[in-house]
């Protein structure tokens, strides 16, 4: 079983032209780091997911999510952007969370995360945590405030 927060789904200075190639590129990380069984069943969720509606956030943060067969191992994957994308019709993102989860056996495991990640999202300092700090500070501050 897999962490569900580790260092290499940490990306900085990613290049994105759109919010779907960002999430493809997501999607390849988990895949890479073995939380998937299914990367085009994952990438067909989390998709389907996002066109149900927008998880755009606010603040320049996206969060898109899928509870999916095609994952093996619950995870996030965090990604700092180069320059922002458009995520929806009018909000840019340059700061996204992705979370997987499987859609068998731990019940409701996406939504402790997502609702505890928007929770934490309110807090300024929590956000400049994220989006200024170093990889390794990002890693820890996930890890102080989310495992569930």
């Amino acid at each position: 079983m897999q962490p569900i927060i580790k260092k290499e789904n940490i990306l900085f200075d990613v290049h994105a032209e759109n919010k779907a190639d960002i999430i493809e590129q997501m999607v390849d990380v988990f895949s890479k780091e073995g939380y998937l069984k299914d990367k085009k069943q994952f990438h067909e969720d989390v998709l389907a997911r996002e066109n149900v509606f927008s998880t755009h956030i606010g603040f320049g943060i996206g969060i898109p999510h899928g509870k999916s067969s095609g994952v093996k191992d619950a995870g996030l994957c965090v990604a700092k952007l180069d320059h922002p994308v458009l995520w929806d019709e009018e909000e840019s993102v340059d700061f996204i969370i992705m979370i997987a989860v499987s859609n068998e056996g731990k019940g409701e495991l996406h939504l402790q995360l997502l609702s505890k990640l928007s929770r934490l999202m309110m807090h300024e300092d929590f956000r400049d945590k994220l989006k200024n700090g170093t990889k390794e500070s990002v890693y820890q501050t996930l890890v102080e405030n989310l495992e569930v």
